[in-house]
This record gives C-alpha cells, structure tokens and sequence, in this order.
C-alpha cells in the first residue's frame, strides 16, 4: 500500500520547469530570410543574360506550334489563302463553296423532308471536294516537290470532275415527279426533288473545273 501511494503522489506532482533549455523550447523559430530576386546574369561580353526560367526563354526553347495555339494556325490560313493565285483561287473557293452546301439540304422528300448533303449521297461530293482543296494546298506550298507536277494536276482534275458528274447525278437521283399527298393541307407534292444545297454543290463544282481548267493552261 506505502508504494502504491507513493506512485500516486509522484505521478500528481507537476513536472519541474526548466531553464533556459524548455524557453528555448517555446519560443518561436526564426523565419528564413526571403530569397533575393534573380537577376539578370552578364556574360563575358557584357550583355546581359535572360532568365532560363522566363516566359520568353520557353518561348524561344520551344516555339509555339499551330495546334497549341489557335492564333498560329489562323495566321497560317490566312497566309496560305494570300498565296493562292489566278486559278488556284478559283478552284479552291469552288471545292469550298460545295463543302459548305453540304451542310445545307440536298433533296427534299414528302415522307421524310428535307436531307442534308452530309447524310445523303452528296457525302460523296463532299469527300471530292475536300480532295480537290487538299491538292490545290499541297501544289500552292510545293509540299510534293518530289513527283511528277502534273500528278497533283491530274489529281486535282480528276477530283473537280467527279465532284461536278456526282452532282449532276445527284440531282437526276432527288427527282421524282410523282405527285404524292401533302402532309401538310390538302395539296400535292412531288415525291422528291432536289434542294438549293444541290445546286449550289453543282455551281461550286463548275467553278473548281473551270479554276483548275485556268491553273493546267498557265502551267503549260
């Protein structure tokens, strides 16, 4: 029993404070100094060098590549439409006038309405179209200097035809002069018929013809 109170008494006893070693203890840590600013280093010359770690410095390490940056790939269309001449234009703005109408209706039917040129068979036009422009960059920034020239020439030819014979066929294809009920009102309608979307693929095919047409008599 004597132990076991003396184990009591020595346990409720506060610790001993201590000197100089438990202030220390307590006392807050001094904070480091702030690192100085980096300045800007001099080589032997006297010029002065740029910080490695600068905004500048990556961008001169790494320079800014079109997909990064949309601005650079603007820059570049911009520039790559300036260099087209005479008939590259010409045909170039034509492949891109039968792109652009095969976002908009080809054919309109009296049971399902109206069908874009992307959904229907002026997907094929399309496709010939985006050939014809892809050819007429690869001539104008001389891409393909190790072949025959008049193998893009041809290509590109090829491509301007087939797109204007398909859409010819497209809108022999769209007609259909059967009269059929409205389903709106009590009219008639023909079954099926051509959009504007369909002419305006066969103007632009047409003009990326008559362009490519221009280009093959100013190579000869």
């Amino acid at each position: 029993m004597d132990d076991i109170a003396r184990e009591k008494a020595q346990r409720a006893a506060p610790p001993a404070r201590g000197g100089g070693a438990a202030k220390a203890a307590r006392a807050p840590a001094r904070r480091a100094p702030a690192p100085a600013p980096v300045e800007e280093e001099e080589d032997d010359s006297g010029d002065a060098v740029a910080d490695p770690w600068s905004r500048e410095a990556r961008e001169l390490e790494s320079p800014r590549s079109p997909i990064d940056d949309p601005e650079v790939l603007l820059d570049d269309a911009r520039s790559f439409l300036r260099e087209l001449e005479g008939g590259d234009r010409i045909a170039f703005w034509g492949a891109t006038l039968v792109v652009l109408s095969c976002f908009m209706p080809w054919k309109e039917t009296a049971a399902d309405g109206d069908f874009l040129g992307l959904i229907s068979l002026g997907f094929i036009s399309f496709l010939f179209a985006v050939a014809t422009m892809v050819f007429v960059g690869l001539r104008a920034r001389q891409v393909m200097t190790w072949v025959n020239p008049m193998l893009p020439w041809g290509a590109q030819m090829v491509c301007s035809v087939v797109t204007l014979i398909w859409s010819l066929v497209f809108l022999k294809l769209s007609s259909d002069t059967t009269l059929v009920p409205s389903p709106l009102g009590n009219s008639e309608m023909m079954n099926s018929s051509p959009s504007i979307g369909c002419f305006l693929g066969i103007l632009g095919g047409v003009i990326a013809v008559l362009g490519t047409l221009m280009g093959l008599k100013r190579q000869e």
